[in-house]
C-alpha cells in the first residue's frame, strides 16, 4: 500500500486532503463500483510500482558501471582509527556494535552493486580463523565467540584488534610462502 495515496490522488488530478478510499468512491457512484475500482485501481498501481522498480535497478546498475566508486575500505582505513577511538565511532567500547557496523557497511556495499574490495574478501575468512583459534564451531559469530572469552564488551574490543592484526599477519606469512613454492 506504500505510495497508494499519492498515485491514486495523482491519477485524480486532485491535491485534496482526501482518503483514497473516499477518492475512488467519489469516482465512482455506488460503493459497489468503487469495490470493484479498487482492486483494478491497486492492480495498476503494483504493476507500475514493479515496472519502476525494474527501472530503478538499471538505472542503479548503469551507474554503478558509469561510475568508478573510490577504493575506500573500511577495513584498511577506519579500523586503524576506531581502534584509537572507539566511543567516537561506535558510540561506545563495544565489539558488538563493531561487528554491526562492519554488517552494515558490507551489507551496503552490496545493495548497490560495488563488489568487494581485496581487505574486503579477506576478511570473510576471519570468521573460520576464529573459530579455529578457539577450537568452535558452534555457528556462532567471530564477535560472539571472542565476546565469550573475555570479560566484557570493552575487553572484547581490544582483543578484536589483536586478533585481527594475528589473522593479517598469518594470512601474509602464508601468501609469502605460496609465492616461494
Amino acid at each position: 500500500m506504500e505510495g497508494f495515496q499519492e498515485w491514486i490522488q495523482e491519477r485524480a488530478k486532485t491535491n485534496l486532503s482526501q482518503s483514497w478510499a473516499g477518492i475512488i468512491l467519489f469516482g465512482s457512484g455506488s460503493e459497489r463500483a468503487a469495490f470493484n475500482r479498487f482492486f483494478e485501481e491497486f492492480e495498476q498501481f503494483l504493476k507500475q510500482k514493479d515496472d519502476s522498480k525494474i527501472q530503478k535497478n538499471e538505472d542503479i546498475l548503469r551507474l554503478s558501471e558509469d561510475m568508478s566508486f573510490p577504493q575506500f575500505d573500511i577495513y584498511n582505513e577506519i579500523l586503524s582509527n576506531i581502534k584509537k577511538r572507539p566511543g567516537m565511532f561506535l558510540g561506545a567500547n563495544s565489539i558488538t556494535r563493531l561487528d554491526m557496523l562492519l554488517r552494515g557497511y558490507s551489507l551496503a556495499r552490496k545493495e548497490v552493486g560495488v563488489p568487494p574490495t581485496e581487505p574486503e574478501r579477506e576478511f570473510e575468512g576471519f570468521q573460520s580463523w576464529v573459530e579455529e583459534k578457539y577450537g568452535i564451531n558452534s555457528g556462532q559469530s567471530w564477535s560472539k565467540i571472542i565476546l565469550f572469552y573475555s570479560v566484557d564488551e570493552h575487553e572484547a574490543l581490544q582483543k578484536f584488534f589483536k586478533l585481527f592484526e594475528e589473522y593479517l599477519n598469518e594470512n601474509k606469512s602464508l601468501e609469502v610462502d605460496e609465492n616461494n613454492s
